[in-house]
């Protein structure tokens, strides 16, 4: 879900927990889980990164856009 614009992470994961139609005492704890699961996802993947790269040093993934958020959900 990305356009010529680009839509930054934080606010497609606002989106998609308006779209989950959170009770609204929850709304800022699954902001930070939908978070904290997008900060593990990019750490998987710069360990992932670092296994297979010859000097064993992981570059971050780009999250540009919201797409990267959608994979994860």
């Amino acid at each position: 879900m990305s356009n010529a614009l680009g839509i930054s992470p934080p606010v497609m994961i606002n989106r998609i927990v308006d779209r989950l139609a959170t009770p609204p005492g929850a709304e800022l704890a699954k902001v930070a889980m939908l978070r904290a699961r997008l900060e593990t996802a990019v750490q998987e993947k710069i360990a992932e990164s670092a296994a297979v790269s010859p000097d064993g040093k992981g570059e971050a993934p780009v999250v540009d856009n919201g797409a990267a958020v959608d994979r994860l959900i």
